[in-house]
Parts: C-alpha cells; structure tokens; sequence
C-alpha cells in the first residue's frame, strides 16, 4: 500500500490522529508530522516516493510552512484535505477534498474521495509493470500453435473420402419446399409374433395337501390375559374388604340352590 506522510497544524491534531488510525487499519504506512518541525522534514520529502497529506484547518491558511510544503512537493504526489471553507487557492493537480462535515468514520463522500486520491497517487508512483518480453514470446508461440494445429485439423476433415450414399436409402422430402430435405429414410418390417411362438412353461402338477386329522375345539387350552395395567389404589382397597368374601361365599351358596 502507499507510503502517507501527514501535515498540518495543531488545530487540526484530532482529525490527523483519526486518520492516522483509519489509514493504517487500511494496510498504509502513515507518518505523522504537526507544526513548524515539519521543517526540517521538508527537504528529505522532495526526494521520496510517498502521498504527502496537507490538512488545511482554519489555523494551516496562515502558516507559512504549510504553504511551502504545498510549493515544494510535487503535485502528483499531494493529497489535499479541507476542514474549513477558503482553502487556498493554487495551481494543482486535485481538488481539495471537502471534510468539513466529516464525522470520523469510513464511509462517504469525503472518505470514499480520499481513497480515490491515494489509489491515483500509488498509480503515478507505482505503476503496474508491463508484462515480461519472455511471457509475450511465450503467449505468441501458443497462439501460433493452436492457429496451426486448427488448419492441419481442417485439412485433413477436407482430405477424407466421402462415402457415397446408399441406393437404397431415399431421401424423405418435405411438402413445403422452403422447409428443406430430411434424412435418408429406410422402412424396416418387424418381425412376426407367428414366426416365434411364445414359450410357456408349464408347472408340474402338484399333489394336494389333505389334513386328515380332526381338530377338536374343545382342546384348545385355557387363554390367559395379560394384565395391560397394575391395579388401582381402589381396586386394592376393594381386595382387602372383608364384606367382599361374604358377598362371595352368599353368592356361591345361591348358585348351588336348585331352580
């Protein structure tokens, strides 16, 4: 990412820091730089290759350094911000970018601008390389492979001997004219279903089963039930009711008394 050299003026240290910030959390390497010492800074930035960023805040009009860093850099190179209207007015490169209303964050318009300025400024600096001359030789021979192998491929299509058609094929032709001809057309006859009967296999006859032995329904023994859930608190309350064996035993002897 591009080299980003930071000038301005006290007034203007809080949004310097921010951007500082924003900047480096953006892969940049930012150095910051406030008051009269940049000075002595001046002379060492002419010759190197980085964005030179000039905050001009209401302070930075009057401040005779701000105003040869602007002289002394090369335009290409600068990257001018505005936090206060009546920047001053000279021959450059870009427009200033407008952050008066700015609220620190990265987003909109004045951000997305200033991004746009230093990507322009990393171009100029770093111009992407041109492609190697071995790369460009090598693209050529494949290019002059791939025509020749296409050519020899058609010669040798235009080389093969065309069958001639059959006699007997006919050539279905359509009823408008306009539509074109078909395929050859051949009719074939299915073969008849009486020249190959079905084959049916028969199944050998089987003897019947006969059970000989007589069931008896009165052997079938006793079912028991299966208890589907335990019993009741009342249930077992009525068990132990000792009314309930008298009940039993005045209902069995009832039973035994003839009708």
């Amino acid at each position: 990412m591009t080299d980003v050299r930071i000038i301005c003026t006290y007034d203007a240290a809080k949004l310097a820091e921010t951007l500082t910030r924003l900047l480096e959390a953006e892969q940049h390497r930012v150095q910051l730089t406030i008051g009269r010492q940049t000075m002595g800074e001046l002379e060492g930035a002419r010759t190197s290759r980085d964005a030179v960023m000039l905050i001009w805040s209401p302070d930075a009009r009057s401040q005779s350094y701000m105003i040869e860093w602007q002289h002394k850099i090369d335009p290409v190179r600068l990257v001018e911000i505005a936090v206060a209207p009546g920047a001053p007015r000279f021959a450059r490169k870009a427009n200033v970018i407008d952050f008066a209303h700015w609220r620190g964050e990265r987003g909109g318009g004045a951000w997305h601008g200033l991004v746009d300025r230093l990507r322009a400024v990393e171009n100029v600096l770093n111009p992407p390389k041109p492609p190697s001359k071995y790369a460009m030789f090598a693209m050529g021979m494949a290019s002059a492979a791939a025509v020749t192998g296409a050519v020899v491929m058609r010669v040798n299509d235009t080389s093969l001997p065309i069958m001639p058609q059959d006699a007997a094929d006919e050539q279905l032709v359509a009823e408008d004219p306009n539509t074109g001809l078909g395929g050859p057309l051949r009719a074939i006859e299915p073969a008849s279903l009486d020249e190959d009967p079905l084959r049916i296999r028969r199944m050998p006859q089987l003897p019947q089963l006969r059970d000989t032995r007589r069931v008896a329904l009165n052997d079938v023994p006793e079912v028991r039930y299966m208890a589907l859930r335990d019993e009741t608190l009342l249930e077992r309350l009525n068990a132990l009711n000792p009314l309930q064996g008298i009940e039993d035993f005045i209902d069995g002897d009832n039973e035994e008394e003839p009708t």
